[in-house]
């Protein structure tokens, strides 16, 4: 068995990428990474969230994880870009919202891990997108 120490649910939009990875490996040294259209959104789906609790369930059992990051980005396709909301404060409640939603699901199949939740707030400075994450309690 090779450990790590969470599994990381991200977009695959690459104005997240390589400062996301930078930033969690940082933080949580190594991870498995799971990384979707919509990041977490399948979870909410019930035509695909076995597929996500699967990755969960796979993680544990190659690697021992005892936690799980789940994670939203602002201005995500998936949802429908920030263009779908009102305005970035409510972008941020939804997504938010939606977080806290798949952590009980989650929480539901396996009491026992950890999970953190982030939202990433993508901003354009110098014609180069800037993920900053700020962790959901």
């Amino acid at each position: 068995m090779h450990p790590a120490s969470a599994i990381i649910f991200t977009c695959i939009d690459w104005r997240l990428h390589p400062r996301v990875e930078e930033f969690l490996r940082d933080k949580y040294g190594s991870f498995d990474l799971c990384a979707t259209a919509g990041s977490v959104k399948g979870f909410t789906d019930p035509k695909i969230r076995a597929y996500f609790l699967e990755q969960i369930m796979i993680s544990k059992q190659l690697h021992n994880i005892k936690k799980a990051v789940l994670t939203i980005h602002s201005d995500c396709g998936a949802y429908g870009g920030s263009a779908a909301f009102a305005n970035a404060r409510e972008e941020i409640v939804r997504h938010t919202s939606a977080l806290l939603e798949i952590k009980s699901i989650v929480k539901e199949r396996f009491p026992r891990l950890k999970i953190e939740l982030y939202f990433i707030d993508l901003t354009l400075r110098r014609r180069q997108w800037i993920p900053v994450l700020r962790q959901v309690r």
